[in-house]
Formats: structure tokens, C-alpha cells, sequence
């Protein structure tokens, strides 16, 4: 029997105060696993900024508690729910330090996390650093825009949901830290170390000495992957293997191409990208939006429609899945849109409805709730605290980024991961560049693990794996859908074998979807989601130079796979996770297609004698600026003094490298040097998850896959 996803976090009360955005998406994922959510919102007219400018997104599904700061009766009100709960959500770096007096309710909860965009001190004289500014300090503005073109920031708050989640995950995390040994937590997670981690495909080139650049719709490690413009609109093309590069030249009938040694193999396609890119674009260009999707999708290529944000709701498997939802509204009198339940387990699709809350229609329940008391099996000291899931086993099968990023973070956590491996590796293992014939980018994303190499299509391989199951407490897979059904492991069949397992597949569509068996890379998903509408430049769609659809499905997977967890404690029972991340890509486009409020702030990419800088203000004061400046061309530092006689914020946009060598990367430590294989020190990445006390650890970097036989097997079944 499998756990419905909305009670994982039964009993559970949080309180939500900061304004930024990665507060209201922690929040939300909360509500989403069956916490008590109280969206606490002031009470005094002030303009909507932050998470309230998106008010009915981020408030659905949770309890609003309105409050008058200067009202006494409100501040005590305050204080007596802050006493009850499990979980605080803070942003001190856009809200101003908190009251003595509401810092000190926050004392008795498991934990309290802090969100900041890098949590140093930085110059706010103009308002709070947002995902626009961090996007530029950190590196991924520059690798969003087209080859010789500016720098484009992205519309999508991209980092702000990734922090948002991380931090969820965290504190589900610290829940437990607090069940097994009465320890609290304080929690921080900036924007600047999410958005290093998300940039782990464009890390290994600036170890290399290379510094990452713009690639439009391109992959840095893979090609042909771009849009191109059909008879009728855009589709999306990825290709990540020589093996599709065959069966891309047999779908636009050039077996020329497919013979020609100048793009035999990946590394040489990336090398001649142009030429392979005019060569589909050409065949693109005579046929219709479904008649490529067709010809492209009949041999199993990744391929997708660029969706426009307005024609979203109306998308096939959005609407299946029930992405987008109408839901109640002042007490039900009206509806609005808003993102569906994501969080899909296999008792399927919530029919709960996400009501939009009238403003402080909670204040009945804050002073009437209480908390469930999470048992302690033994009291907190030095001695016995441990990582959250120690002694917790991961299965993984997974290829390239999101099931990999998911098991990760499980073993900074403590998990034991297994990471299977089919006998010609995980595909990433071939991307360059490689230190003594390994990936650098593999050993980067799959540190902590341990990897074997283990045929599931032969009996020994299926028998191996099926005992391998009934040992584990996790399995987390990034396969197509359906290929595990096909080698006899479908869900049925695995919650057979082990009823405690919580297995997690994540998918770009679903493993329930419209799209069965259909193929999904992240520039897909990103297509088909709104993603590369909203970003769109000079009216060409654009993806994020990053892959945030691939990192956000593995961050919500790890989020998902520790709420389960949290709830398996006290049922035993597992439970079967249908993650796809059309539908958390839906979720993070929703401040836009939602348009609750208009845009008081704009920005702006300028080019100056020494590099790009990203103006942010008001639009007027934007266009003094731009009026005064004329033609001339300033430099970064005289721009930035300009700048603020206009109360315009100025942020140079950082190269990658550059952001490595920051303040903040300095203060924060993203990355780490680690000992790895011949003793060698190797780069890898540490967690978002900043904790206190019990911080995830930094992981050693994946080796080479091991062989699988039978005395490994005898060896993990006795472990």
C-alpha cells in the first residue's frame, strides 16, 4: 500500500515570512506534502513586491495569516504560532532582520531557514539583490544569448526556485535530524550556490583554461541541439550521442552526412555545430511544427513544439496532468489559475483542490493549532548525531544530470548510493574534457557514489538487480519511460519485491502522459513548458544556458524522496513517485503566465568599454540614464557611479571565471578541492543545503565503474 503525496508531511506547521520568491516556492512544496503552511502577509498597503506580486501562485493551498507589525495584539498573535512551529521561512536580506521578539519564538522550530541571494553583506542602497542581479554575478547570465551577441538575463526566476527547493529539502531533511536525535537546524541557502551548481556542464571547460560562452539553443557538450524554424513555427531538436546523429540523418535523408568523417563522432559535430545545424534547418524549414515532431519522434529522437506562454493551458500534456489548474477564489465566488500538484505519487492526481486563501482566513487555526511532536529516538550530543540518512541505500540508474544530481545529494546526506551503471557506462562518462580517461563532469556530478557496471537485459543482471531492490530503501531513475517495465521491473513489480522502497522516476513528460515512451532532454522540456517563450530575444525563443529543467527534476525529486522518507518513518510503507518536469517547468514559468501584477522594475544589458553590466530600476529612471548616456560607451566602474545618481542598481555581468575568483564565491566555498582517484585532488561541488550543526558532507568524486558479479552481490546483500 503506497502513501498518498499529500500527507507525507502530516502534522507538520510552518510559518512563511520572507518575501522572496524561494521563500513562497519552499512554501509551496511544503503545502504540496501535506504540511500546515501559513503564508504570513503584511497587512499595511504596501506595494507588492517578491512572492506578493505573485500573490495568488504562492499563496495556494497554505493558510494566510494577515498581520499588522505595529499591532501588538498581531505581534503576539505572531509569536504564539512562531512557538508552535516546525519549520520558519526567513529572507533577511530583502526584509530587514527580524524582531528580537519574533527571533526568539523561532528558537523551538526544527528549523529555521534563511534565504539570501549570497549571503554576505552587499550593497543594497536600491533594494535587495534579486535573481536578475545573481544571474549576473554568478556567471549564468553570460552563457544565456546567441554566439556574438549581449548577454541575456532570463525572465524565468530560475535560481530563486532552485533555492526555493533546496531549502525545502533541507528542512524536511532537519525534521528528520530533529525525529532521530532532537537536534534543530539553522538552514541557509543563497542564490549564488545554486546557481554554481547549475552550472556544472560549463565548470569542466573553465578548469580546462576555457572560458564557456553563448550558444544560443546549443549544448556545450552535445550537437546537434538547437531550434529551428519550421513552415509554421519552432520545434526543438537534441542529440546527444553518435547513434542519434545516425538516425538524425536518416530522418532529413542525408546518409552523406552520415558518412562524412567530419562529424563521425560528438566531438567533432561540436567542433562543425554550424554545418550541422544549416544542414537540419534546411529540411526543418520545409515542413510543418508536427510533421518533424512526427518524422524525428519515429526513431526515438528527442524533439519538442517551443510553446508560447498564452497557449499553455491548452498544451496536451499540461492538460493531462492537470499542470495548470482553475481553482476557488474569494471564498469561491471566483477562480484563478494556478500551477497543479506536481507532486504525483502512485495514488494518483490529487482531486484535494489548491484554494487560493482570503487574506488572513488562517487566524482561527494559528491560534488554534498544534504540532505533532516529532519523537526523538535518542537526545542530541557530539557522540550519536549523524547525517540524516545515514544508513539509508540508494539505487540509482540514471544518465546524464537529474537522477544523478538527486542521488547526490542523498549521499551529502548520508545515503548509501549504488549507482548501476548499463556495460557501456553512463553517457556522460564521454564528456569532455576527461583528467587520466575520466569525465570531468561525471566525477563532478557523481560524487559520493559507488558505481557498478550491471547488464539488466541478461537473467544474471535482472536476478542481481531484483535482489539488489529488496535491499534498498530509495531507487531514483532518469530511463525513458517504460524501459524498466520492459525488462520486467514495472512499479507493481518493484513495490513487490520490497513494499518500504520509495521509487522515484523522473521524466520529462510523465511516465502517465500523452507523450508515452516519447524521449525528453532539458532544452525539450524547456521548449514545452514556456520556458524558451518567455526568454525569448529579438523574437527568437531561448533557452537558459544552464539546464534548469534537468537540475529543478532532480532537486524536486530529492525533496519528494525525503518527504517520503519522513513519512515512511512512522507508516513502513513506500510509495511510487511520477515526477515529470514538463510539470515543474509549468510550475516555475507560472509568474508569468499567471500576470497577476505589472512589472515596476525593468532591466537592462548594456555593453561598456570593459565588459556587459546589468542595469535594474524603475523604467524611467532607466531611460534617463540611457538618454544621458547617448552613444558614449563608459566603462564598468563609471557606469556603475552614473548609475546611482539615477537610483539605478549597475551589476557587472561576470564571466564564469570571474565569479569563481568573487566575494561570494570566496565567502561561500561552492566549489571544492577533494583527494580522488591516484590521490589526485579533484573539483567537485558542495551543497546549497547550508546546515548548522549537521552540515551534508562534501563527497569524494565517482571513480570507474566496477565489475558486477557474485561476490558483489553477496557483498551488498550483507552490507
Amino acid at each position: 500500500m503506497s502513501e498518498n503525496s499529500e500527507n507525507w508531511l502530516d502534522g507538520r506547521v510552518v510559518v512563511e515570512l520572507g518575501s522572496r520568491i524561494s521563500v513562497g516556492a519552499c512554501g509551496s512544496l511544503l503545502a504540496q506534502a501535506g504540511a500546515t503552511v501559513f503564508f504570513v502577509e503584511p497587512v499595511n498597503g504596501a506595494a507588492p513586491a517578491g512572492k506578493f506580486a505573485s500573490r495568488r501562485v504562492f499563496s495556494a493551498g497554505k493558510k494566510s495569516l494577515g498581520i499588522d507589525y505595529q499591532n501588538q495584539d498581531d505581534r503576539k498573535l505572531l509569536c504564539e504560532l512562531l512557538r508552535k512551529a516546525d519549520v520558519v521561512l526567513l529572507s533577511s536580506d530583502w526584509d530587514g532582520p527580524i524582531a528580537d521578539d519574533i527571533e526568539a519564538a523561532c528558537e523551538g522550530a526544527a528549523a529555521v531557514c534563511e534565504f539570501a541571494a549570497t549571503g554576505e553583506r552587499a550593497d543594497t542602497s536600491f533594494g535587495p539583490l534579486t535573481d536578475a542581479t545573481v544571474q549576473a554575478m554568478s556567471g549564468i547570465a553570460y552563457t544565456n544569448g546567441f554566439p556574438g551577441e549581449e548577454p541575456v538575463i532570463l525572465n524565468v526566476p530560475i535560481l530563486e526556485y532552485s533555492a526555493g527547493v533546496y531549502g525545502a529539502s533541507a528542512c524536511v531533511a532537519a525534521l528528520e535530524t530533529m525525529r532521530q536525535f532532537g537536534q534543530p537546524q539553522e538552514i541557509e541557502v543563497t542564490l549564488f550556490d545554486c546557481a554554481i551548481n547549475a552550472l556544472s556542464t560549463f565548470l569542466p571547460a573553465v578548469y580546462e583554461g576555457k572560458e564557456p560562452g553563448r550558444l544560443g539553443n546549443g549544448h556545450p557538450m552535445a550537437a546537434p541541439w538547437n531550434a529551428y524554424n519550421a513552415a509554421d513555427g519552432w520545434i526543438l531538436l537534441c542529440s546527444a550521442s553518435d547513434d542519434h546523429w545516425k538516425r538524425v540523418c536518416q530522418t532529413i535523408e542525408r546518409d552523406d552526412l552520415a558518412n562524412d568523417g567530419r562529424f563521425a563522432i560528438l566531438g567533432d559535430r561540436i567542433v562543425h555545430r554550424s554545418m550541422v545545424d544549416d544542414a537540419i534547418a534546411e529540411w526543418v524549414a520545409k515542413h510543418s511544427v508536427d510533421e518533424c515532431i512526427a518524422s524525428f519522434s519515429s526513431r526515438k529522437l528527442a524533439c519538442g513544439a517551443i510553446v508560447k506562454l498564452p497557449e499553455l493551458k491548452s498544451e496536451p500534456n499540461v492538460v493531462y496532468r492537470q499542470a495548470i489548474t482553475q481553482v476557488p477564489e474569494n471564498n469561491g465566488e471566483t477562480t484563478s489559475f494556478v500551477p497543479g500538484r506536481f507532486l504525483k505519487a502512485s495514488t494518483g492526481i490529487s482531486s484535494t483542490p489548491m484554494a487560493i486563501p482570503s487574506v488572513d482566513d488562517g487566524r482561527d487555526l494559528a491560534r488554534s493549532c498544534r504540532r505533532t511532536d516529532l519523537s526523538c529516538e535518542s537526545r542530541a550530543n557530539e557522540e550519536n548525531i549523524t547525517l540524516p540518512l545515514t544508513g539509508v541505500r540508494v539505487l540509482e540508474i540514471g544518465q546524464y544530470t537529474t537522477a544523478p544530481l538527486t542521488a547526490r545529494h542523498l549521499a551529502s546526506l548520508g545515503a548509501e548510493v549504488i549507482k548501476i551503471e548499463p556495460p557501456s557506462g553512463d553517457a556522460a562518462r564521454e564528456w569532455a574534457p576527461k583528467v587520466d580517461g575520466l569525465s570531468v563532469f561525471f566525477a563532478m556530478s557523481n560524487s559520493g557514489k559507488t558505481s557498478y557496471c550491471l547488464d539488466l537485459k541478461t537473467e544474471f543482471g535482472r536476478d542481481a538487480f531484483a535482489e539488489l531492490v529488496a535491499t534498498a530503501d530509495v531507487m531514483v531513475e532518469n530511463m525513458k519511460p517504460g524501459s524498466l517495465a520492459a525488462i520486467g521491473f514495472t512499479a507493481a513489480r518493484l513495490q513487490e519485491i520490497n513494499p518500504k522502497l520509495i521509487y522515484c522516476a523522473i521524466t520529462g513528460f510523465g511516465s502517465d502522459s500523452v507523450y508515452e515512451n516519447r524521449p525528453a532532454f532539458d532544452t525539450v522540456v524547456q521548449a514545452m513548458s514556456g520556458m524558451m517563450d518567455a526568454n525569448a530575444w529579438n523574437g527568437i525563443p531561448l533557452k537558459a544556458g544552464v539546464s534548469a529543467c534537468d537540475f529543478m527534476g532532480g532537486e524536486v525529486a530529492l525533496f519528494s524522496i525525503l518527504a517520503a522518507l519522513h513519512k515512511r518513518a512512522a507508516s513502513g510503507r513506500g510509495v511510487v513517485l511520477d515526477l515529470s518536469m514538463q510539470d515543474i517547468s509549468v510550475w516555475m514559468t507560472a509568474t508569468l503566465w499567471s500576470k497577476e501584477t505589472e512589472q515596476t522594475t525593468c532591466n537592462r544589458v548594456l555593453q561598456c568599454s570593459d565588459g556587459y553590466v546589468l542595469l535594474e530600476g524603475v523604467e524611467g529612471a532607466i531611460g534617463r540614464l540611457l538618454d544621458a548616456l547617448g552613444s558614449e560607451k563608459t566603462s564598468l566602474a563609471e557606469m556603475r557611479e552614473k548609475a546611482s545618481l539615477e537610483m539605478v542598481t549597475a551589476t557587472p555581468i561576470s564571466r564564469l571565471s570571474d565569479a569563481l575568483k568573487s566575494d561570494a564565491a570566496k565567502s561561500n566555498n561552492p566549489v571544492v578541492s577533494v583527494e580522488g582517484h591516484g590521490g589526485k585532488p579533484w573539483q567537485v561541488l558542495r551543497s546549497p543545503m547550508r546546515m548548522r550543526p549537521t552540515a551534508p558532507a562534501v563527497c569524494a568524486p565517482a571513480g570507474q565503474a566496477l565489475p558486477f558479479n557474485m561476490s558483489t552481490l553477496t557483498m551488498l546483500k550483507g552490507a
